[in-house]
């Protein structure tokens, strides 16, 4: 880049041209005048030296020989001072002075030496190189001041961006401290904040609600303030130790109001550090459970009074359970020993009627007595079976009801003696009971469909289960004589019949039987019907708890006998 190249960027670059004689001076000023910069003319070392303080100079021409001040004198000064120091400098000699000049010229510092007569290109030359050279260096300082300006402004722009950041970050953490302090002003349950010994820095309103102390009373004041009784004193320092050792606590607590009363409080203890992780405060959270552990003692009460009325009430049932067993011994041996000599008798009597031909009307006379007793005998067996019924114990497993009303079927056909009976047995599942127990409802309700179906021509039972909202159940359908619903209360009751005991056998004992038994199972039981057109008799248990093999449904068959 020459210097005609930095006119439009770059200001002229200064040649000062230093000699006492004018003819000279311009003679060097016309022989620069092609480079095309601001040449300033000196006519003395002083002058030089007083332009050098207010401006800068790409290069000086410096006469060797002038009166007062020689250019030796002149370079010395320049070299002096460090704003000129580095400023190159052009001895101007004649040729017979050339060697002289030379030595000393270089040893203060001097770059080049012209000799007089001045050639005007060499002398254009060797000024252009350093020309060149300043403005290369105005450039790449002009570089360095731009990158620098750059560098501050993208500093600023940075510190700007980091300062808005921060202020809106500084915003923003104030507005969360303002919801988190408006919240824990706010929070219906006590919190308070301690330094690390333990002294009270923070206190929330519900705080001083629940304890009776305002806040200018505790702060500053020990924890231990709330704590009432050496017990809860020491279990407290011990949960002291384990939070400076950074471990929170979770627990209940009892302590103490400003007037003396206690509370119950369910309370958290969380150890709070510094940046460094130094454990500074602790802040503990909670809140009052007193009606709680009141209900807890009451209920405590409750269940030791329960525990004796429970008592009690076994000894009052064990008491009820051996007068039964009196009862049913009574029943079993005392009422059936008259009662056979009655049904003896009767026999005997029968007898001598018919040896004797007596009249009609007294073998029909000895015919009720001997029913009579017959009746008399059932209604006593199925009152001790009712009672045993309710007594015995029960083991609950697996029970495939498919096979139990296989059973009962059987025996069933058996007592009928080859009569026709179209049973239709569907799908039954697998129930979770007692074996015998439910075999026993199972032949009460089979037989029951049974008797009750026997005027018709052609009978027909009908045996299903499903599985319902949480129930197992099983129906048993008839096409028997059925039975008005305004009664259906009375079906399941003790020696409750729908029906004249001359018109079918039983005590009325069967199906208060299955009652009772589901309802040990969990269960319960129903019917539906209408007169002369059958009934359909249910009941349920619970499904068994997790499923498994109970539960599981038998695949469906059909049997007609």
């Amino acid at each position: 880049m020459t210097a005609g190249d930095q006119t439009d960027t770059l200001p002229l670059a200064n040649v000062l041209i230093v000699d006492d004689q004018d003819a000279k001076r311009l003679a060097l000023a016309a022989a620069l005048e092609g480079l095309g910069q601001n040449v300033v003319l000196a006519s003395s070392g002083r002058e030089a030296l007083r332009l050098l303080l207010g401006q800068e100079f790409a290069v000086i021409l410096l006469d060797v020989r002038m009166p007062g001040m020689d250019g030796f004198e002149t370079a010395a000064l320049i070299r002096s001072r460090p704003q000129t120091e580095t400023t190159p400098i052009i001895f101007v000699t004649a040729h017979d002075r050339a060697e002289a000049d030379m030595l000393g010229g270089y040893s203060l510092g001097a770059v080049d030496f012209i000799f007089s007569p001045v050639q005007a290109e060499v002398l254009r030359a060797k000024v252009g190189v350093f020309v060149d050279l300043h403005l290369k260096t105005l450039t790449v300082q002009a570089h360095e001041r731009r990158l620098r300006e750059l560098e501050a402004r993208a500093a600023q722009a940075a510190q700007d961006r980091l300062r808005r950041e921060g202020e809106r970050e500084r915003r923003a953490a104030q507005r969360e401290m303002r919801k988190l302090s408006s919240a824990v002003e706010q929070a219906a349950d006590p919190i308070f904040i301690t330094d690390r010994a333990g002294r009270f820095e923070y206190v929330n309103p519900a705080f001083e609600a629940m304890t009776g102390y305002a806040r200018a009373e505790v702060l500053g004041q020990h924890v231990s303030l709330l704590w009432p009784d050496d017990e809860v004193v020491a279990r407290m320092e011990a949960v002291w130790v384990g939070l400076l050792q950074g471990e929170p606590y979770r627990g209940e607590v009892r302590h103490r109001r400003r007037d003396g009363s206690f509370y119950h409080k369910e309370k958290t203890l969380t150890p709070i550090r510094d940046e460094r992780g130094r454990i500074t405060h602790v802040v503990s959270t909670g809140r009052d459970i007193s009606d709680r552990k009141r209900i807890e003692a009451q209920l405590v009460a409750l269940n030791a009074s329960l525990e004796v009325r429970v008592q009690e009430r076994t000894a009052q049932l064990e008491d009820v359970n051996t007068e039964l067993e009196a009862f049913a011994h009574s029943i079993s041996h005392d009422l059936r020993t008259p009662l056979r000599h009655v049904a003896s008798f009767a026999d005997l009597l029968r007898r001598d009627v018919e040896t004797h031909g007596l009249p009609p009307a007294v073998v029909r006379r000895v015919g009720i007595i001997q029913d009579s007793a017959r009746r008399m005998d059932h209604l006593i067996s199925g009152l001790l079976e009712f009672a045993r019924t309710g007594r015995q114990n029960l083991r609950f497993q697996p029970v495939p009801l498919a096979a139990v009303v296989d059973e009962v079927v059987g025996q069933l056909a058996h007592e009928e003696g080859g009569r026709p009976v179209d049973w239709v047995v569907g799908e039954l599942p697998v129930v979770h009971g007692d074996l015998t127990a439910l075999r026993q409802v199972v032949t009460n309700l089979l037989s029951n469909a049974l008797k009750y179906s026997r005027p018709r021509e052609r009978i027909r039972i009908e045996v299903w289960g499903e599985t319902r909202g949480g129930e197992q159940v099983v129906h048993v359908r008839d096409n028997g004589v059925g039975f008005n619903m305004a009664y259906q209360d009375k079906l399941f009751g003790v020696f409750q019949r729908l029906h004249s005991p001359d018109a079918f056998e039983g005590s009325g004992i069967g199906l208060s039987n299955v009652k009772r038994i589901v309802a040990r199972h969990g269960g319960r039981v129903w019917a539906e019907g209408r007169e002369g057109e059958g009934a359909t008799f249910s009941f349920s248990l619970p499904c068994p708890p997790g499923g498994g093999e109970a539960g599981a449904a038998v695949p469906e068959a059909e049997r007609v006998g």
